[in-house]
């Protein structure tokens, strides 16, 4: 995991901006961590809702 500097607000000096005391910290994860079984189960859902979308599609250019 990724280190950043970082600093308090309230240790920033306002006439500089200068942080007076900053800090390593780790950086989150944009997106989370999933085991396989979460995985496999936004995976699914996230494929059931594009193929609806393009049967969707499909269906209105079938009417047209």
């Amino acid at each position: 995991m990724p280190l950043q500097l970082v600093c308090d607000s309230a240790d920033v000096d306002a006439t500089t901006l200068a942080c007076a005391h900053p800090v390593w910290a780790f950086v989150p994860p944009v997106i989370p961590e999933f085991d396989l079984a979460t995985g496999s189960i936004v995976g699914f859902a996230i494929l059931t809702l594009w193929g609806g979308v393009y049967a969707i599609k499909k269906l209105r250019r079938v009417a047209d």
